[in-house]
């Protein structure tokens, strides 16, 4: 019985790993590949995976008004203008994917000028804000959308407030593909088993 136990924990430890530790697709998704110098800032048109598609472009910070939530740097879209950054990604047409990003506003910003809004194939899927005038620091929260591939997908965020070169801030962007069912059933029937001989251990 033992043994038993230990092959079905293995394999609902399997799947629970699976499940939690998902691949992100994407390239520099929490934009650490450009070197970015600790207490400066700079304006792109593109680095590793991401490419500006309008706008004056991709603000990339490190330790200016405020820390990245994932690693040393983090990006900023209303750099000297509105700008929106995109990156191509490789899918499987009709599979579902997770996108998932942290979000702040900016430090002494008002919610009118810290809107990210986040695209998918040219559809928009959300836009988040918030109120960063009372702050002093980051405030990162993180959200998630579930999204359709088609084979080969563009995912997109634009700043969309005030035009101001002030806005909010985004880290930890990640594409992951949303699991099987047939890994959530292996891992929770893996684990149903090991309850039904744990117990028929105990009453013996």
């Amino acid at each position: 019985m033992k043994r038993f136990i230990t092959t079905a924990l293995f394999a609902a430890c399997t799947a629970v790993t699976g499940a939690h530790a998902a691949t992100n697709l994407l390239v520099n998704g929490s934009f650490e590949a450009q070197a970015q110098a600790n207490g400066s800032w700079n304006v792109y048109d593109h680095f590793a995976g991401w490419q500006t598609v309008s706008g004056s472009g991709i603000e990339l910070r490190d330790n200016v008004a405020g820390r990245a939530f994932d690693g040393l740097n983090y990006v900023e879209l209303d750099s000297y203008s509105n700008s929106a950054m995109a990156q191509m990604v490789n899918t499987v047409r009709g599979a579902e994917y997770t996108v998932s990003f942290a979000y702040s506003a900016r430090a002494g910003v008002g919610a009118a000028s810290n809107p990210i809004e986040v695209l998918w194939d040219g559809t928009l899927l959300g836009s988040v804000t918030a109120d960063g005038t009372r702050l002093s620091q980051h405030d990162w929260h993180s959200f998630s959308y579930t999204v359709l591939g088609t084979g080969r997908d563009t995912l997109t965020f634009r700043a969309a407030g005030a035009n101001d070169s002030l806005g909010g801030s985004l880290d930890a962007v990640s594409l992951s593909a949303v699991p099987e069912p047939s890994t959530a059933a292996m891992m929770f029937g893996a684990l149903f088993l090991i309850g039904g001989y744990v117990r028929r251990g105990r009453k013996a």
